[in-house]
Formats: structure tokens, sequence, C-alpha cells
């Protein structure tokens, strides 16, 4: 994540792909490689719920969360 901003009322992130291509991404929007469903956007971070699959093959919902990149 590198930014956010908020346009007619609506909160949206900004992602930079491996590629360097900028995303403009919102809530209920899908990200990664994992089909992460975008939970809320704040300011600083960016959060997902998952599906991924365990070792033992069952199927279970993991919560990620993107930080803000430092610009350093």
């Amino acid at each position: 994540m590198v930014g956010s901003l908020e346009q007619e009322e609506e909160s949206y992130a900004l992602i930079k792909a491996p590629d360097n291509s900028l995303h403009r991404v919102k809530t209920g929007g899908y990200l990664g490689q994992n089909f992460g469903l975008i939970s809320d956007i704040s300011e600083s971070e960016v959060n997902l719920k998952e599906i991924v699959q365990d070792s033992t093959g069952d199927w279970a919902e993991r919560v990620s969360t993107l930080m803000l990149e430092d610009q350093e």
C-alpha cells in the first residue's frame, strides 16, 4: 500500500503491484493470490480476509493486513 484517498465519500487504497503498476481498490474488492476480500481501508492499512488451504487440506479464513509503505 502506497497511499489512500477518499472520493465521493468512498475510501480507496492505492496498491503498488510487483510490476510497479498502481491500482486503486475499495472495500468489497478482491486483492492478492488467495482471493483476499478487502474488508476495511484506513489511512494506514488495508484489511483482507483470505481463504487458504492448510496442511491437512482443509480451508480456513485468514485475516491479513497491508500496511502503508514507508517512503524513506
